[in-house]
């Protein structure tokens, strides 16, 4: 097995470290949150104010989300 690119090494180490200190932060952990979008899998870190954000982008998954309501609110007014 070749050795890792040390660059790869210590970047893997960050995010290692990182990865613990969330994880044993119980405030940090209790900000984790599941993207609600439909096809998303990814977990995000809450730190808005009220702790009701709901995808780990707006730009992509809300944007997503919104579109799709826009889209049945549009079809259910053509019938």
């Amino acid at each position: 097995v070749p050795a890792a690119d040390p660059d790869c090494t210590a970047l893997l180490s960050v995010v290692a470290r990182d990865a613990v200190d969330l994880l044993t932060d119980a405030v940090a952990r209790g900000q984790l949150r599941e993207c609600e979008g439909d096809s998303c899998l990814l977990v995000y870190l809450d730190t808005s104010r009220g702790r009701r954000r709901r995808w780990c982008s707006s730009g992509v998954c809300g944007n997503r989300e919104r579109v799709a309501r826009h889209r049945r609110r549009a079809v259910a007014r053509r019938r």
